[in-house]
């Protein structure tokens, strides 16, 4: 008998999706990130079983052709099925159950480590009666150290305690609902959008079926997916002209992690920009209205900051989450690219790690980066959504510790443009699980040239295009 094309595509697309629903949680339950080979095997595999979703490109293709309701159920479909499963990849939900247990207690989390708090007399109450396996599953890093999550991202993971949600599975269940909300929003403004900057609104299925978010944002439990969401939200925003929400947005964006602050510069010059070089006769008044409009775009942002930070502040615990803080800078490294070459250096030159001067220097760096595309954003010479783009791609290959999560954010930014260099990252990114062995961490030199080499080569192919754009509207489609 034979099926007609239609039904050949709702066959290959409905078997893929039950096959990976089975496939994530068996990913998760039987997977250690210590076995290399298996873990880069499963995870090809995932990608595999995902392309007719993720093809959306030609007539032939199966995802091009398939309903974006069909998209949306899969996407809600895989992510339960991880519901109830614990994170395989990452220790880092134990720092999340323990912060969370502290501020349902009322107790702000960074004013002690964990390990200072089972060490106090005093305190010993205020520590979570499975306080040993915390802090043994979290391991001795983030035990030792204050916590350097903001503060919105602090209410989140206390929600199940406050929902006196007594076991892990649960609380851990609980926490994955709010990352799959923000992806299930995210999928309706990710297309509106797309819309709006002419491109096909199909481009969402490469973050919304994307095995890579699946499995770190969803499965893992990293937040990324809110940084995600307000960024796109942000944008969506600036676009229809709501300053003062596009700011507040964007607030929402630093209440979960930093990162988002980066683009502020950016988003100020294209503000600036608005209407300065539509025509020769741009006026004092134009720009007067310029100023009013960043007005409110820092109004909403400052605001916002300044409300979840109010019942966090304190004297001690600014000390100390800026000390953590600059820790990723001047100490911790994983998964690095030039900073590794610049430790090769420092080690010729010195005969010693010189992470305490390359860091800060190469943050600096960032810093230019971001002044420098700013410009190229108040000249009109780029999109706004590309600049933000090249930021935090150029900001990753400059840090000293890159985990695959991060890289959430290049995805989802430059699937708002003509980039592509998102989507090969989310591939080669989890070649950084191979530095994950079972008695500890040991970085292997060739699967860092192997994913960086990749990412830095289609950069650079992007790079020459990128420079050669010259647009009308700072914030449509680079």
């Amino acid at each position: 008998m034979t099926i007609e094309l239609s039904g050949k595509k709702r066959l290959i697309y409905w078997s893929a999706f039950l096959v990976l629903f089975a496939g994530y949680p068996l990913f998760t339950h039987f997977i250690e990130r210590s076995d290399t080979w298996l873990l880069f095997s499963a995870y090809a595999s995932l990608w595999i079983l995902s392309l007719p979703g993720l093809l959306i490109h030609g007539p032939s293709s199966v995802g091009a052709s398939i309903p974006w309701t069909w998209d949306f159920i899969v996407g809600l479909g895989l992510r339960l099925s991880l519901m109830f499963t614990l994170p395989n990849l990452s220790q880092d939900i134990y720092r999340f159950l323990w912060d969370g247990h502290l501020v349902a207690q009322g107790i702000s989390p960074y004013l002690f480590t964990p390990e200072q708090l089972i060490t106090t007399e005093q305190w010993l109450e205020s520590v979570p009666e499975n306080a040993s396996r915390l802090i043994d599953k979290m391991g001795p890093l983030s035990a030792g150290n204050h916590s350097n999550y903001p503060p919105i991202t602090q209410w989140i993971f206390a929600l199940g305690h406050w929902l006196q949600i007594k076991s892990i599975t649960g609380q851990i269940a609980v926490l994955r609902l709010t990352i799959i909300l923000a992806d299930l929003l995210l999928f309706f403004v990710g297309r509106l959008l797309l819309n709006k900057l002419s491109l096909n609104p199909k481009y969402i299925n490469w973050y919304f079926l994307n095995p890579f978010v699946i499995l770190e944002l969803t499965g893992n439990l990293h937040f990324e997916a809110f940084i995600a969401l307000c960024l796109v939200g942000c944008l969506w925003l600036l676009i229809r002209g709501a300053y003062l929400w596009a700011g507040i947005a964007l607030g929402v964006g630093v209440g979960i992690k930093l990162i988002p602050l980066m683009f502020v510069p950016l988003i100020a010059a294209y503000l600036l920009s608005q209407n300065q070089w539509m025509s020769q006769n741009w006026s004092k008044a134009s720009s007067g209205k310029n100023i009013q409009t960043l007005g409110k775009f820092l109004s909403g942002l400052l605001i916002c900051i300044a409300l979840f930070s109010a019942p966090f502040f304190d004297t001690v615990g600014v000390f100390n989450y800026a000390e953590t803080t600059r820790l990723w800078f001047t100490k911790f490294e994983f998964n690095a690219s030039f900073y590794y070459f610049f430790r090769w250096l420092g080690f010729l030159w010195k005969g010693y790690n010189l992470i305490a001067l390359f860091g800060p220097l190469l943050s600096g760096i960032s810093v230019l980066i971001i002044l420098y595309l700013s410009r190229l954003v108040w000249l009109n010479r780029c999109s706004l959504i590309a600049a933000m783009m090249w930021t935090m791609l150029l900001y990753l290959l400059l840090a000293t510790t890159v985990h695959p999560w991060y890289w959430t954010t290049v995805l989802i930014l430059s699937i708002m443009t003509k980039s592509r260099i998102g989507l090969i990252g989310s591939v080669v990114v989890f070649l950084s699980y191979s530095a994950y062995q079972a008695l500890g961490v040991d970085e292997k030199p060739i699967w860092i040239l192997i994913e960086y080499g990749l990412i830095i080569g289609f950069a650079l192919f992007e790079w020459s295009d990128f420079r050669r754009q010259r647009l009308p509207q700072p914030c449509q489609n680079s």
